[in-house]
């Protein structure tokens, strides 16, 4: 995951002793944060550079390791899927039901159960909180290689850690590292690569294994230059360690997406609440900014003179989720508009990814 323009509001929101330890987080935590980095985009085809996206403070970070340094010290209940939300009649609480017949009651109920959030089926409905296919797939594989391959992947002119080619065959590459826990050993080195490509929304693919899928991204790499070519020729052809999906998201600005708070009662954050697709780098940098303003509202809630109680926490929670919807609403558009773009050749070069690199739409 990319953590890049929200770094500033993760920092606000962790103890210090936390942040420090951030860089233990990262895909290979012995390689240090540049204070600019450079994403560099490749000619899939023949390898040229197109172009260069000057990101600051570029952090890229480990799914499971960021999420473990964040749970320490929280009393996490694990297996607990909501089933159905209840609202007090004073106006005062709300109740979380859970599947297992337990439940839980407080002041306010913060939906941040990802893409297919359950509490956005709640409160929207089932069919109204689908996430929305676009009409782009992709296969994303993990592997790992020999010393030597592993090594060649990573050594100049290939960048270090990530690098992504628009193809004119209207694909799209990434090869990134996934995992290097040890320096000194490229044997143990995890990445990470997909080619994406057209695919209509409503079309089910007729690759029902996954080896048939891992033959397709073979076969689409033939038209790519290195390092791309080499990282899907050395894939097995019965590969496992890899998965399947189409692209998708879930605009909070569409007009049947909108939902009740009930008195700034219950609300949504982070892919809950816009869930788009990644190919611009944004998904984590919106939600932490969620947490963050969302504990600023409720912050200031609960040191004003009204506390939990009244009409103040409805206008914070309204006011957090006007902002809230328009801007991830903006990114989750833009994201659709970029993905189409750098899937389009005459348009890469004009897509927002290459104009904007991965700061925040405004």
């Amino acid at each position: 995951m990319g953590l890049h323009w929200a770094v500033p509001a993760l920092q606000s929101l962790i103890p210090d002793a936390l942040f420090s330890r951030i860089q233990t987080t990262q895909v290979d935590p012995h390689t240090p944060t540049k204070d600019v980095e450079k994403l560099r985009f490749i000619n899939g085809k023949t390898g040229e550079i197109l172009g260069t996206a000057d990101i600051e403070k570029f952090y890229r970070l480990k799914r499971s390791k960021i999420r473990a340094l964040l749970l320490e010290g929280l009393d996490v209940r694990w297996g607990k899927p909501i089933s159905k939300i209840t609202y007090s009649e004073d106006g005062q609480t709300v109740t979380a039901h859970f599947a297992d017949g337990t439940q839980d009651t407080g002041s306010i109920l913060v939906g941040a159960d990802g893409p297919h959030s359950s509490t956005r089926s709640i409160l929207v409905g089932a069919e109204k909180a689908k996430c929305t296919p676009i009409d782009f797939a992709a296969t994303m594989c993990f592997n790992q290689l020999p010393r030597d391959k592993a090594l060649f992947l990573r050594s100049d002119p290939h960048h270090p850690l990530f690098q992504c080619g628009p193809n004119p065959s209207g694909t799209f590459a990434w090869l990134g590292l996934h995992d290097a826990p040890d320096p000194s050993d490229p044997e143990s080195w995890v990445f990470f690569h997909y080619i994406s490509f057209p695919e209509p929304r409503d079309h089910i693919s007729e690759r029902k294994t996954m080896p048939e899928h891992i033959a397709h991204q073979k076969g689409l790499a033939t038209e790519y230059a290195d390092p791309f070519k080499s990282a899907f020729e050395w894939l097995k052809d019965d590969h496992s360690m890899a998965w399947y999906g189409k692209m998708q998201h879930w605009d909070p600005g569409e007009d049947d997406h909108t939902w009740n708070n009930e008195s700034g009662r219950v609300t949504l954050a982070g892919d809950a609440a816009h869930p788009m697709t990644f190919q611009r780098g944004q998904g984590l940098n919106h939600a932490i900014t969620d947490a963050f303003k969302l504990c600023t509202a409720i912050t200031n809630v609960w040191h004003g003179s009204e506390g939990m109680k009244g009409d103040a926490r409805a206008r914070a929670i309204d006011g957090y989720e006007a902002e809230m919807i328009k801007r991830g609403g903006e990114e989750v558009r833009l994201g659709e508009r970029n993905t189409k773009m750098l899937h389009n050749w005459e348009q890469v070069l004009q897509s927002p990814v290459l104009q904007k690199g991965l700061k925040q739409a405004v």
